[in-house]
């Protein structure tokens, strides 16, 4: 919101691309990366004043490096105090984020935080927030949908659709596990 400065952003996980990572070619980033940008500017602009960090990488990519503290990293980086940073390593998932999120905000007497995430993320989001009684406001980012009305060749088909697609289905599966 406006004019409101919030205690803490979160800054969700699925942000770093592990298998890049993982191949020891240093910091990399998925299409989700908006998601550290506004994190990013919440901080350097003083409308937060701690950001925690949650998430952690799967599969064996997660013996290397720790999604989290790569994120960490990245914004002390660019001029961001570490001591403003929390980071929450565990979290596997949505659900983990807003469960290990909830333990950070209440052990610190946190009460205005806002979640940084995709926007065809933020309904899950929202939910499991709501859920584990944390109150959240919302900032979501990398938007992908678009007026298809204004482009004429919206309507061919590209190999990037099918990438939407299976993000698009990843989530919608997601939310309905988690209503479950």
């Amino acid at each position: 919101r406006a004019g409101v400065t919030y205690e803490a952003v979160v800054l969700m996980g699925g942000v770093v691309n592990d298998r890049a990572m993982g191949s020891g070619h240093g910091a990399s980033y998925n299409d989700n990366v908006e998601r550290l940008l506004a994190t990013y500017d919440l901080l350097r602009t003083g409308r937060a004043k701690f950001a925690i960090l949650s998430g952690s990488v799967p599969d064996r990519a997660r013996e290397a490096h720790n999604e989290a503290e790569v994120l960490a990293a990245q914004l002390v980086t660019w001029g961001i105090e570490k001591d403003r940073l929390i980071v929450e390593p565990k979290a596997q998932n949505t659900w983990e984020n807003a469960s290990y999120v909830k333990d950070i905000v209440r052990a610190r007497g946190m009460s205005r935080v806002v979640v940084v995430t995709s926007a065809f993320h933020l309904a899950r989001t929202l939910g499991c927030f709501r859920k584990v009684g944390v109150p959240v406001d919302a900032r979501p980012v990398d938007f992908r949908a678009f007026d298809t009305s204004a482009y004429a060749t919206s309507w061919l088909p590209r190999a990037q659709y099918l990438e939407a697609t299976t993000a698009a289905l990843r989530e919608l599966f997601g939310r309905v596990v988690y209503r479950l």
